[in-house]
């Protein structure tokens, strides 16, 4: 890890360079799981053939089972290196930041978009998902680390989704905090609602990436709630021009399965 970019001074790159793409292994899974990770990046442009600026958002997906994710600061260095290269189309942007980053993610799949001014209402946002809010559960103070003895279960089995806007934790390279809101989609015994959000609210002050955290989630209820679904989406704010928003789930999905609530926190 003593090469990777984030927490360190980085000048913005004037060129291309595909090996700034900083991969980074991940863990070993405690409880089998599936899922995918879903990034957006809104600091995208490039020039077309004739050297106009052209500007779009990208949107990628791949799933948990690919052997590394990307670094993120590195993401957007290497995308900010394709500003002022030509490309005849966008498919051709396409093709290139596919290739550059199927090499670093080895994965089973790969999912690339590219939204231009004229389509960006299509990743428009809800205020909120389908579900119901637990942020207004009377809780007590948070302890300072994470604590699934919390995670309590009630005598009634229920099929229903629950999210709360209150997740926080650091990044544990530059001590940044980062803001999430937490949707859990599950059927079984019903999950006390305050005393998932004072789960939840466990987090404040622990140091991971976003997709640790998400799969802590993940292994924490199916361990403690022993549901019959499961599906866990963290959806990050959007920091240094990206947001991540992953998902964990209980079977597998393919490279169409990742229809996912739009930029709640955007």
């Amino acid at each position: 890890m003593n090469d990777i970019p984030l927490g360190r001074r980085t000048p913005s790159p004037k060129r291309y360079d595909p090996n700034l793409l900083f991969p980074i292994e991940r863990p070993a899974q405690a409880v089998p799981m599936f899922g995918f990770d879903l990034w957006r990046s809104y600091e995208l442009d490039w020039l077309n053939a004739k050297g106009k600026p052209c500007i779009g958002i990208l949107e990628m997906s791949y799933p948990r089972q690919s052997r590394n994710i990307v670094e993120s600061k590195s993401l957007k260095l290497y995308l900010h290196g394709l500003s002022n290269m030509r490309f005849d189309s966008r498919e051709d942007v396409l093709s290139r930041i596919q290739s550059d980053l199927e090499r670093v993610l080895d994965t089973p799949w790969l999912n690339l978009r590219i939204f231009d001014s004229e389509h960006f209402g299509a990743i428009g946002w809800c205020t909120n998902p389908k579900g119901r809010c637990i942020d207004d559960a009377d809780i007590t103070a948070i302890p300072g680390e994470i604590d699934p003895s919390f995670l309590t279960t009630e005598d009634v089995i229920v099929k229903e989704v629950l999210y709360s806007h209150l997740f926080r934790a650091y990044c544990p390279i530059t001590s940044q905090p980062d803001w999430g809101s937490v949707i859990i989609e599950y059927s079984g015994p019903k999950i006390s609602e305050a005393a998932l959000l004072q789960y939840i609210c466990s987090y404040r002050d622990h140091q991971g990436f976003g997709e640790a955290c998400c799969e802590q989630i993940y292994t924490d209820i199916l361990l403690r709630c022993s549901p019959e679904k499961l599906v866990v989406s963290c959806l990050f704010s959007r920091r240094g021009g990206l947001d991540i928003s992953p998902v964990r789930c209980k079977s597998d999905i393919g490279p169409d399965d990742t229809t996912l609530y739009r930029l709640i926190r955007q």
